[in-house]
């Protein structure tokens, strides 16, 4: 009874996610005219849990391996929503790899669990002397677990498993006490954040050959825990601020058997964040916080191994360009104005559904 009563209210039920996410989706793009104070190193990098890669499929049943590289390179400073000079801040470059392993396992086609663990290396380079001369650029490297996630999933309200919602935590299982980097450089972010989200594909045309698809996913970080500061020499909280990221696309459904794979599926795609400063005393809330819109072309490749058992290879990968950033930043105590960002990150995202 439980489950006719969701397909009878789908329609609605889609039209009300659709909705929140234009609206959320909206709220993304519409913040940047707002005032909130910026981060010293821009990345945000809950952006890569959204778009193309791993969004529930109609074929999707039991369980599905996968991991995940992500790459950012954060080496121009900016300011507002322009370029600035690298002489105004402190720090100069942070590269970061994720490389993630992860289970998604449908019990059936209504409800699914799916847990991310993350290992993470970051290079960070700052300048120790800052703001006096000369500089003296150093770069410490920290590699550690990052922060699991553990979520659930919800995707019975249409047969095809076009819409559903998403609901989970972050753990605190990142290291967040490296030697050199500061609290919104660390791998972990020593916060419990609450994961709430929604997607929904679409047909375009009747062939099925075009299709679109929109997801939402909101962070929210809600339990904080502090760390032994060397420059005061006391413990210091820091807590990260929310970030939304919204992504909409459309997908070519309709290469059949090229280059040895079944389908190639091709897309495009645009990913509004935004991230609310930070807070605390271990933070630097004016120069944490931003908004930005990326473009995203992306292709995944499909390979049926076993198409009695339905058991399938995909690869997925996306370049994610911003084309526009808007960040928090202003002088700090320290003199350091300003927040780092990446002209481009990398996604890829490989699975095997068993």
């Amino acid at each position: 009874m439980f489950t006719n009563l969701w397909q009878r209210g789908s329609r609605h039920v889609r039209r009300g996610i659709l909705l929140l996410a234009s609206l959320v989706g909206a709220f993304c793009i519409m913040s940047t005219v707002g005032s909130s104070p910026a981060l010293a190193c821009a990345c945000g990098c809950s952006v890569f849990d959204v778009g193309g890669g791993l969004l529930p499929q109609e074929d999707d049943h039991g369980g599905r391996i996968f991991t995940e590289w992500w790459h950012s390179n954060q080496n121009a400073n900016w300011i507002g929503s322009s370029k600035g000079p690298a002489s105004a801040n402190s720090d100069k470059q942070v590269v970061t790899n994720w490389y993630t392993v992860g289970l998604q396992y449908m019990f059936n086609r209504d409800w699914g669990v799916m847990m991310r663990v993350p290992y993470v290396t970051r290079a960070f380079s700052t300048d120790t002397n800052f703001p006096n001369d000369p500089p003296m650029v150093q770069t410490f490297n920290s590699r550690s677990f990052g922060d699991v996630e553990v979520m659930g999933m919800y995707t019975g309200f249409a047969a095809d498993m076009s819409t559903g919602i998403i609901f989970g935590l972050k753990l605190p299982t990142g290291t967040f006490t490296a030697t050199g980097l500061d609290r919104d450089t660390q791998i972990g972010s020593g916060s419990t954040d609450l994961i709430l989200g929604a997607f929904h594909r679409g047909m375009i045309t009747g062939d099925n050959a075009w299709q679109y698809f929109s997801q939402i996913r909101w962070q929210q970080p809600f339990l904080y825990q502090a760390a032994f500061d060397a420059d005061s020499g006391m413990m210091q909280m820091y807590k990260p601020g929310f970030q939304v990221d919204a992504a909409a696309g459309i997908i070519y459904n309709n290469f059949y058997n090229v280059l040895g794979f079944d389908k190639i599926a091709p897309l495009v795609q645009i990913i509004a964040s935004h991230r609310q400063h930070d807070s605390g005393p271990a933070s630097d809330p004016l120069n944490t916080g931003f908004d930005r819109l990326m473009f995203s072309p992306g292709v995944e490749f499909t390979k049926v191994l076993d198409e009695v058992n339905k058991r399938v290879f995909k690869f997925y990968v996306d370049v994610e360009v911003p084309i526009y950033y808007r960040t928090n930043a202003a002088i700090n105590d320290s003199g350091s104005q300003g927040q780092l960002i990446a002209p481009y990150m990398v996604k890829t995202v490989a699975s095997y559904n068993f």
